[in-house]
């Protein structure tokens, strides 16, 4: 008979525990939730995690400025006033200085691209792509951007996808006659 009557309460118990809704700020994961995975073919947004505290390491008490993006990237804003002379298309070397720490990064991250954002004419840009060049980062992985109104250089470098390692191709079948010749059937 007691186990009959403790049921009800039992249920009811359990019944109000779910019934309470629990708070959770906007923006955040409940507890327990898993984190929300990468977008496909992206990195995870920590990939460069490493690369910014080494560049902020090197330039402590300067005013060149390092941050992580939300995305994962890492930005570098030189100012004006240490990036390129008034009618000069070549870069200073404080902006030279960063440059080559730049370029040591993308070594180390094979799949990296840098978007470069210069205020002024175009041409630089183009020396500083140049300038990339020289330091061994490849042409394709050095995008310039439209000329910005900042009063800064942007550097901003951007994680590539995640190489596959490895592919596992020892189960699929044996690649059949996809194109037959005139007269033939496919193979199914």
């Amino acid at each position: 008979m007691k186990t009959r009557l403790a049921w009800p309460v039992l249920l009811a118990a359990i019944l109000a525990g779910c019934a309470a809704p629990t708070q959770v700020p906007p923006g955040s994961t409940p507890p327990g939730a898993p984190a929300e995975p990468p977008r496909p073919g992206q990195p995870p947004p920590n990939v460069l995690a490493a690369e910014v505290t080494w560049m902020k390491q090197l330039f402590d008490g300067t005013p060149v400025a390092i941050a992580s993006e939300a995305d994962g990237s890492m930005r570098v804003d030189v100012p004006m006033q240490f990036s390129f002379d008034d009618k000069s298309n070549a870069p200073k070397p404080p902006l030279r200085a960063v440059m080559d720490k730049v370029a040591v990064s993308m070594a180390r991250q094979a799949s990296t691209k840098v978007h470069l954002a210069t205020p002024g004419p175009p041409a630089r840009g183009a020396a500083m792509r140049s300038y990339l060049q020289g330091r061994g980062v490849i042409g394709l992985r050095v995008v310039v951007l439209a000329p910005s109104t900042a009063d800064a250089v942007t550097l901003r470098v951007v994680p590539g996808p995640i190489a596959i390692d490895r592919l596992e191709d020892k189960n699929l079948p044996p690649p059949g006659n996809a194109f037959p010749r005139a007269g033939q059937k496919p193979s199914p």
